[in-house]
Parts: C-alpha cells; sequence; structure tokens
C-alpha cells in the first residue's frame, strides 16, 4: 500500500481542481449519488438513530445527500487529506451529529484509528487506490463494524474483464466528457490520457474487476451482495451484513 502523504491525494490543489470537475470526469456521478440516496430511503426509511460511516468522504457530497433524506444521522466523515475535510465541514455546517477524522485508509487497517459500530457505511471513489488484497482487508474491517443487518455501498471504478470491453468503456467515457464540457460550454482541454490513468501502474489506482471485488465482499462476510447500477468503468455495489 502506498503511503497517503506520498499520493497526489495528499495536495490540496490536485483533489480541489478534481472535485471541481467531478461532474466531467465520473460518468454519471450524480445517477450514483441518486441510487444510494434510493438505496438508504428504501432500506432505512423506518429506521430511528441510524449511525453512517464515510470512507475517503471528500468534501462531503455524499453524506450531504444521505443528510438531506434524514438529518438526524450520526455521520462521521473520514479523509486522509485535511483540506478535504475542511471541505465538508463547510458543507455540512447545518447539520447537527457530524463528526470527522483525518484517517488514510492505512490507518484504517493498521488499527491507528478505532471505529465504533454503523448501520451504513458508504465510500464514492476512494477504495480503487488499494490493492486488491488491501481492499478485501478493508471490506472484512467494515464488516466487523457493521451492526447486523447494516449495509456497506460503494461507489468506484472497476476494471473491465477483457480489453474488448475496455475500449468501449474507454468510448462511453470519452463521449461523456465531449458531452459536458460542450453542454456547459467548458472551454478547458480535457486530458488526453485520463481515461488511462485510471489504471495506471505508476499511479495509486489499482482497479480490480466487479466480479472480484463481489467475490471479496462474500468472503469478508456480506449477504445479498450485487452490483445495484454499472456504466461503463464506474459502478455501485455492496453487501448487507
Amino acid at each position: 500500500m502506498r503511503d497517503f502523504g506520498e499520493s497526489a491525494w495528499a495536495n490540496d490543489e490536485f483533489a480541489k481542481n478534481y472535485l471541481d470537475k467531478a461532474d466531467i470526469y465520473i460518468v454519471e456521478r450524480k445517477k450514483m449519488f441518486w441510487f444510494i440516496s434510493s438505496f438508504f430511503s428504501h432500506f432505512f426509511n423506518r429506521e430511528k438513530d441510524i449511525y453512517l460511516l464515510d470512507l475517503g468522504c471528500g468534501d462531503g457530497i455524499l453524506t450531504e445527500e444521505l443528510l438531506k433524506i434524514n438529518s438526524a444521522i450520526a455521520a462521521t466523515l473520514i479523509d486522509g487529506n485535511e483540506g478535504m475535510l475542511e471541505k465538508a465541514k463547510g458543507r455540512l455546517k447545518g447539520f447537527q451529529n457530524v463528526n470527522f477524522v483525518k484517517a488514510s485508509f492505512q490507518d484504517i487497517l493498521n488499527g491507528t484509528i478505532n471505529l465504533e459500530n454503523y448501520d451504513f457505511c458508504v465510500s464514492s471513489l476512494a477504495i480503487h487506490h488499494l490493492e486488491m488484497e488491501e481492499k478485501a482487508a478493508l471490506f472484512r474491517h467494515i464488516a466487523s463494524h457493521l451492526n447486523s443487518g447494516g449495509y456497506f455501498v460503494n461507489i468506484d471504478v472497476v476494471l473491465p474483464p477483457s480489453e474488448e470491453l475496455e475500449e468501449w468503456y474507454f468510448a462511453i467515457w470519452k463521449d461523456w466528457m465531449g458531452y459536458m464540457t460542450d453542454r456547459f460550454n467548458i472551454k478547458d482541454d480535457i486530458p488526453e490520457d485520463i481515461v488511462k490513468r485510471y489504471k495506471d501502474p505508476l499511479s495509486t489506482n489499482k482497479p480490480d474487476t466487479l466480479g472480484n471485488q463481489l467475490k471479496a465482499l462474500g468472503k469478508a462476510g456480506f449477504k445479498d451482495v450485487d452490483c445495484y447500477f454499472k456504466n461503463g468503468i464506474f459502478a455501485v455495489f455492496g453487501g448487507k451484513k
């Protein structure tokens, strides 16, 4: 596992630039948030005293979507970037029972920080920075901190099972970015190599196939493991404790 402090995400300017253009770079980002909101509304609509964990929370946008549904959620947001946590604090300043923790996945897996038990754990485009063995270890760790009947739902990039599918998914991705820049009349150039960065061995990105990750969730003890939404390399998937 590469140390978080050595990654681009530890750089505030890099992280800010990414989030400023996230809806351009990420295919159907808002729709994936909608799926998690729908999931939460369906499975927790009668629940009270809900404890939420957001891993790699960034600027807190996903937690905000859930707090809009139920403002009484007790939320814990974890991120390794102090600048992102400050943005999350600003975004969520109108909500109560929100706790912020500066920590990396290394800190979680090494037991440097102590997690409580939660009813719902979410993550968005963060776990792909781990190797597959580390992803599996994190899934087990999440399962050990979920209450019985709790859920884990993850938005992330996944590695296609073949080069033929990858080529098509890249075309979808490029079409999406072209559509979004035209729609919002954005003049900034999209880096030509962005579609390959997601699995660049020199970067911190370590995506794996959806199938491998669903199997890892099952081995970690999750039930009803499934993919809830997928568009090219972007997927929403998870399971029940």
